[in-house]
């Protein structure tokens, strides 16, 4: 066993660096990107890596550098990080991801045998130089015998998220709602067909209320490709979701790791214990109106029926009803 004698002013130096952009989320332990495990000692650790931060954890260990300093530090930091912690790192989603956007298995496959010999092939301090900015590249990784992986599955998580940008996209582009109605209109529509998402609903108050990256309505196609790549933001909160609702009394603790903006204010806005999210975005006039709206269609509700037949049948119900927008 390798000891290592690291300076405890560099450890604080990268957990300050992790603290300070929010790189790393859980509803209990850091639910605004604050780390704080005093109830969760002993457990094992996982944290689930989005696709921004996979791609470039990638570029860097087949290229050996990356053009861009900070994120060289992002990713030196929450690889130093989770080394010295023992936490796991999983890429299973963003390859998913990733295979399902090129419709193959192979370039996904690729970054996946990559991956996997990451934790072997550097060392812990080699992850520490790069968070410090001493060193701007690593020994790129060859990978000569590719192994084959099936990582282009159907993903209902992303398929609801899906059906929901569609439809938020489309009231989006009504000229005739205001924002409120629009968030209502949203919520009978969500209520009618498909199962609610807490950070689906939040992301719609921030949409509507211009507190988050407004869509760009320009052509029906790269329309469609804003709305999926949405839905897979979406689909890594909400899959996660799945692990951690349970892990108070899990041994295994999944943690999610992303540097999209947008992700962390809809986690953090969603979480915060203080926030109404519909008075938050809208006021408090306006704010309760919704809300009073809101519990008044859920109440007494049945969970519609959805079946794999049913979700694909409205997918292109609301593709249809969108491309009439153009």
């Amino acid at each position: 066993m390798n000891i290592l004698n690291i300076p405890e002013q560099h450890i604080k130096e990268v957990t300050e660096f992790l603290v300070e952009n929010q790189l790393i989320l859980h509803p209990q332990i850091s639910p605004k990107g604050i780390p704080d495990f005093s109830n969760y000692y002993g457990r094992d650790f996982i944290m689930i890596l989005d696709r921004n931060i996979v791609t470039k954890l990638i570029e860097l260990c087949t290229k050996g550098t990356l053009n861009d300093d900070f994120l060289l530090k992002v990713i030196g930091s929450i690889m130093f990080w989770v080394e010295l912690n023992g936490v796991r790192i999983t890429a299973g989603i963003a390859l998913n991801e990733y295979a399902h956007n090129l419709n193959s298995n192979l370039n996904a496959s690729k970054e996946n045998d990559v991956f996997l010999s990451i934790l072997d092939f550097y060392s812990p301090m080699q992850w520490l130089n790069l968070a410090l900015g001493n060193e701007r590249g690593i020994p790129p990784i060859r990978v000569s015998d590719i192994k084959s992986y099936i990582f282009n599955i159907e993903n209902d998580h992303y398929k609801m998220h899906y059906a929901e940008m569609l439809r938020l996209t489309y009231l989006f582009a009504n000229k005739e709602l205001d924002q409120t109605k629009k968030m209502i209109e949203f919520i009978k529509w969500n209520n009618d067909n498909i199962l609610f998402c807490q950070y689906t609903l939040v992301y719609a108050c921030l949409l509507f209320s211009k507190k988050i990256k407004q869509l760009s309505i320009s052509e029906f196609d790269q329309v469609i490709k804003k709305c999926r790549n949405q839905a897979w933001d979406l689909t890594y909160l909400s899959f996660w979701s799945t692990l951690y609702w349970t892990d108070s009394n899990s041994n295994e603790v999944f943690l999610f790791g992303t540097m999209d903006k947008d992700l962390r204010k809809i986690f953090i806005t969603t979480h915060d214990a203080n926030i109404n999210p519909f008075i938050f975005c809208f006021g408090e006039k306006k704010g309760s109106e919704i809300d009073k709206e809101y519990r008044r269609i859920i109440a007494g509700r049945i969970k519609p029926d959805i079946t794999e037949i049913v979700l694909q049948n409205l997918i292109e119900t609301e593709e249809e009803n969108l491309k009439q927008n153009f």
